[in-house]
């Protein structure tokens, strides 16, 4: 089990950011990657945004399912106290208030989390939906906060890449999740009865049926991809170039899986090459595409991918 000890002190705020960034390097690979193309202020903050997402999603992963729901709910308590004896946690507590991130974000964040500590089935698509949106757009939202976003017009369009992302993280992580008794994939886009011994085991049926459902994972993951390219416009220019990097490079994961290029029970992931490569797609598409600049008619945003999430912070609110 992961230690999960609290630290008393108060640890200055260089020290925090130092190993925040030391967490993101571990365990965020594409993303850290990405960070080297904001300023160091902002890559410093970033880190520190990071670092509390990381804390509570490995309690969530890591810690005994009684455990993990009784310190993500001490958590969500320090919150609204202003206070905590986690590092990462009073680091997060002194950001939201820096950049006034809406108090609601982080609570969802933690409350979707709350289904991670036990048995995972999701039963359908907009269930799914509103999963991504807790747990990744969430992140999309506080890092718009972080990076200088504006314009509230921007936040559906954040909001579309957690989801993308977080739909690609479920279609390369499937088996992985299945030895921790999750299954992501929407029981409605199953042709059979699949549990997570089955998963684990491999066989020929359910490989079959896995990776058509994969599929369309993906292929409803690209949709919220091409929205998100549309809000690029509203990031500041050099946070918008590490966000498009960090797109690019997520998108790259799902490209690699629908491949098939990638072994089952083995782990997608782009090497330095692939990664070198991405960027300077990114780096062109930053330069030259139109659609990345933020000139001309705002884009109109597609009321159909916020069905599932009308109501919640960012989402679409037309009706």
């Amino acid at each position: 089990m992961m230690s999960v000890s609290a630290t008393i002190g108060k640890p200055t705020r260089r020290s925090l950011s130092s190993q925040a960034r030391q967490t993101l390097t571990r365990h965020g690979k594409s993303f850290s990657w990405a960070t080297h193309l904001f300023s160091r202020d902002t890559a410093a903050d970033v880190a520190i945004l990071y670092a509390f997402c990381r804390q509570v999603d490995d309690l969530a992963d890591h810690a005994k399912a009684g455990q993990a729901s009784q310190l993500l709910e001490q958590i969500r308590d320090d919150l609204k106290a202003n206070r905590s004896f986690f590092p990462s946690v009073n680091a997060f507590i002194d950001l939201r208030r820096r950049y006034q991130i809406d108090y609601r974000i982080p609570e969802i964040l933690i409350d979707t989390l709350q289904l991670d500590t036990g048995t995972v089935r999701i039963e359908r698509w907009d269930d799914l939906v509103r999963y991504a949106y807790g747990v990744a757009a969430t992140v999309g939202l506080m890092m718009c906060s972080v990076m200088g976003v504006r314009r509230q017009i921007a936040l559906p369009f954040a909001i579309d890449l957690g989801i993308a992302m977080q739909l690609t993280n479920i279609a390369r992580d499937i088996v992985e999740d299945a030895g921790r008794d999750r299954i992501y994939i929407p029981a409605e886009l199953l042709d059979q009865d699949i549990n997570a011994t089955r998963i684990l085991a491999g066989d020929v049926g359910v490989m079959s049926a896995v990776g058509h459902a994969r599929l369309v994972l993906l292929k409803r993951a690209a949709a919220y991809y091409r929205s998100a390219d549309l809000g690029m416009r509203y990031i500041p220019k050099r946070p918008r170039l590490a966000v498009l990097t960090a797109a690019c490079l997520y998108e790259a994961i799902g490209q690699q899986i629908l491949s098939g290029s990638v072994p089952w029970g083995q782990r997608a992931f782009i090497d330095t090459k692939g990664k070198a490569r991405k960027t300077i797609g990114a780096i062109r598409g930053f330069l030259f595409n139109p659609k990345f600049r933020n000139t001309g008619d705002d884009p109109v945003h597609d009321l159909d991918l916020h069905r599932a999430i009308r109501g919640l912070p960012g989402a679409d609110r037309r009706s």
